[in-house]
């Protein structure tokens, strides 16, 4: 058999955006005309929904929308009492707010691999769990979600929180 060689580069996406954005088009600028219409810049109506049909769906009595995940990181982590000298496990190939949210709180982050979806690999996280493991931060990555049942159960076998 002989080689063939490849003139052509062919450009495949990490994500791609605008085909999930294309998706959910009409719902998304609806939304975005809403706020813009009643000027409900901060909390209002939308975030007030928001929160109340996240809440149900999570199956919980609350939840607080805040302004961005890296605000989100940072209060859950301090709501959980993880600061200095406690380790949370993180992927490493996620945004730097996975990390520097557990150091922003005085905390260690820990890396554990991940698999071929580019989500934690549950298999691993075992091993890099301490006395000083406080918490396991998985990260959802382009569009897959990580294995929560599996880290879910490890976090629950050990007594450790997952944010």
């Amino acid at each position: 058999m002989e080689a063939v060689e490849l003139k052509r580069k062919i450009k495949v996406p990490y994500a791609d955006f605008p085909a999930q954005f294309e998706r959910q088009r009409q719902e998304i600028l609806q939304a975005v005309e809403r706020v813009m219409e009643r000027g409900d810049f901060i909390l209002g109506k939308e975030v007030e929904e928001f929160e109340r049909e996240f809440a149900a769906l999570c199956g919980v009595r609350h939840a607080v929308g805040v302004a961005n995940g890296t605000d989100a990181l940072i209060l859950s982590l301090k709501l959980l009492g993880i600061g200095p000298g406690d380790e949370v496990i993180t992927p490493p190939n996620s945004w730097i707010s996975s990390a520097s949210c557990v150091a922003l709180v005085g905390a260690r982050p820990v890396f554990v691999d991940v698999r071929e979806d580019f989500t934690m690999d549950p298999e691993k996280i075992e091993r890099a769990i301490t006395p000083h493991t406080r918490a396991i931060l998985p990260v959802h990555l382009t569009g897959r979600c990580a294995d929560m049942e599996a880290i879910g159960a490890v976090a629950k076998r050990r007594g450790i929180f997952v944010v």
